[in-house]
């Protein structure tokens, strides 16, 4: 049985010439070291997306410095705003549940990351995710890693082309400590770093806030439960499909948010028990197979929902059709599903309806 050193160097083959995206954490920092020490010629590269000067920055220049690696900073700021926040807002415009960080790996960083590869005349692209790449029906796709730190699902947008340019060398790594501990034995200046878990360009911030910096609270208007108005609302971008928190409403039991109206600007609330769809059909999907067919398999609405058995049937014009065995709880267009066999992303895609 290998040991942590020998599976993360075991990804890579000694001279080939990689470009590691590095973003200050210690994931990215294990990752980088990994290929160095595996005998690769290793750029390191971090992405400026935007305007705020941040502190991974410096964190990821401090670590390519300690292991001897060349680094850049990259500006990709006006693409991102194109890119990954415009359509961001945008789906909250429309009363949509939006998940930029899915977004951003398949518009945003992987691209961006293929554009300097090919600049610095790199083969492969390094990241620091928990995920691994598979060979499926010919094609290459997106494998699942340990369950707790499993990122297969905010990776489930990237096209087979790209994927298979990807390393991701704790893909197989079963816990989070023991890529700490290494990084704390080879001595990184960010072994004892914490792990982010929020929208990049959020800062640590609420959304609620950056919308409304960028384009206001929403259209007025009334939260409404079964015809009735109840009371004004603070605003339409301030809810989200599902949402229960939040809504300072009192009520004899919990009310979600069912339905945002963004034109006229009433809020819809409904009792938990309304809010479960037997299906959804997507839009912009990514398929890692050759033909549309139908077929079964396991699917994810959320990062952390468990798998929910379900039948797929993939439709011409990247579009798919998820119907799950046992209806789920609050959908909502502008939400990623990754469709899963033997634990291998075959299909990720954007709810567009619900039924």
């Amino acid at each position: 049985m290998m040991n942590i050193r020998e599976e993360l160097v075991s990804h890579f083959t000694a001279g080939e010439r990689v470009l590691v995206a590095m973003s200050g954490g210690v994931d990215s920092s294990v990752s980088a070291w990994a290929a160095k020490e595996a005998g690769c010629e290793v750029i390191g590269v971090t992405l400026q997306l935007f305007d705020t000067e941040n502190e991974f920055w410096k964190d990821a220049e401090k670590v390519a410095n300690y292991l001897g690696i060349e680094w850049q900073l990259a500006d990709f700021r006006d693409y991102f705003k194109e890119d990954v926040i415009s359509p961001y807002i945008a789906t909250y415009k429309r009363g949509e549940t939006p998940n930029p960080c899915c977004l951003c790996n398949r518009v945003g960083k992987t691209k961006y990351l293929f554009d300097v590869m090919q600049q610095v005349g790199a083969t492969k692209i390094v990241t620091g995710h928990y995920a691994t790449v598979e060979d499926y029906r010919g094609r290459k796709a997106i494998g699942r890693s340990n369950p707790d730190k499993d990122q297969s699902y905010y990776l489930s947008l990237i096209d087979p082309f790209h994927i298979g340019l990807m390393i991701y060398p704790l893909g197989r790594v079963e816990d989070k400590g023991v890529v700490r501990a290494l990084a704390a034995e080879l001595g990184l200046p960010v072994a004892e770093k914490k792990d982010s878990y929020e929208a990049c360009f959020l800062e640590g911030g609420d959304y609620r806030d950056f919308v409304f910096a960028k384009i206001g609270e929403g259209k007025q208007g009334n939260f409404i439960f079964h015809d009735r108005t109840l009371s004004p609302h603070r605003g339409t971008f301030h809810y989200t499909i599902g949402q229960r928190r939040g809504l300072d409403i009192s009520h004899t039991e919990p009310l979600f948010v069912k339905y945002i109206d963004t034109v006229g600007g009433d809020v819809v609330l409904s009792e938990r028990k309304n809010l479960f769809s037997s299906g959804v059909r997507l839009r912009d999907c990514v398929f890692n197979m050759k033909d549309p067919v139908i077929f079964r398999a396991t699917a994810r609405l959320r990062h952390k929902m468990k798998d929910e058995k379900c039948s797929v049937e993939v439709h011409f014009d990247n579009r798919a059709v998820v119907l799950f065995d046992s209806p789920q709880f609050a959908p909502a267009p502008g939400q990623v599903t990754a469709v899963y066999i033997d634990n291998i992303v075959v299909l990720g895609g954007v709810v567009d309806e619900v039924f």
